[in-house]
């Protein structure tokens, strides 16, 4: 009996070490806007007790994301530029994958894991598994007549922008960007700027990615221009004003001209 307890406590700790180092284990959610960083979670202080240089993996079930070791790192075909495990950091245990300018194909899950061993033999450790949504923008904006709209492109994925007239159902493209001349508006700063707007301006405004995914929505309203109360005043003093002037000149007027009919009497 005793030895078939040992062995049973002896498969169920085998069975605990399997799963808490299995991938799907525990997931860490975390979610970013499109265009926006992101920051996937990950800490390996225990396990690089005595690693002189830290060998860190991210990959997802088709990519391979990242890897560092040391100075020398590799980034995915989709991750080029974007992604990063600061060795700095690394070094202080914090294994955390840095993703720039995020794309809606980044959603997935992340699994993260340290290499030991030396070059012909190495083993992986797996570390942690990260669940990477990415979601779109949504915002509301009042413009006054005549004035700017600003609509942030949010990320150079941005390909187009189209409008929906607030009575309308059908799409018109106010901004492509490969249109030139015939685009509204002009880009700055990753900002389409819409001048001097009107009324027909209100509606809804879509930026789409060259898949044609929306990357933000924007509810347009137009309002009229509100002229400050300190104006109208000033503006109805100078009226007063240009009016008190004009009955002094027209009596000067006619004591002219009745000066004039005295002489020609005379």
């Amino acid at each position: 009996m005793d030895r078939q307890r040992w062995l049973s406590i002896y498969l169920l700790q085998w069975l605990l070490i399997c799963v808490g180092s299995s991938p799907l284990s525990l997931v860490i959610h975390t979610s970013s806007k499109v265009g926006f960083p992101a920051v996937l979670p990950c800490t390996v202080t225990s396990l690089l007790e005595g690693a002189k240089t830290p060998h860190i993996q991210w990959q997802t079930v088709q990519d391979s994301v990242f890897e560092r070791m040391g100075e020398e790192l590799f980034q995915g075909n989709a991750y080029r530029e974007r992604a990063d495990v600061p060795e700095a950091m690394l070094l202080r245990g914090n294994c955390s994958l840095f993703l720039q300018d995020v794309r809606f194909s980044d959603t997935g899950i992340y699994d993260s894991y340290l290499v030991v061993g030396e070059s012909s033999i190495q083993n992986r450790i797996f570390i942690q598994s990260v669940q990477l949504t990415v979601v779109d923008h949504k915002s509301i904006k009042s413009v006054e007549v005549g004035g700017d709209l600003i609509l942030d492109l949010y990320t150079h994925q941005a390909q187009m922008v189209i409008f929906q007239d607030k009575n309308g159902t059908s799409w018109t493209v106010v901004w492509d960007r490969d249109g030139g001349k015939n685009n509204m508006g002009h880009l700055h700063n990753n900002r389409l700027i819409i001048r001097n707007v009107t009324a027909r301006s209100a509606g809804m405004y879509k930026v789409l990615d060259s898949q044609g995914l929306g990357l933000s929505t924007v509810k347009v309203s137009v309002t009229e221009r509100v002229i400050p109360r300190e104006s109208l005043v000033l503006e109805s003093k100078a009226a007063s004003g240009r009016g008190s002037m004009s009955i002094p000149f027209q009596k000067i007027i006619i004591l002219s001209l009745a000066f004039h009919l005295v002489l020609l009497l005379n």
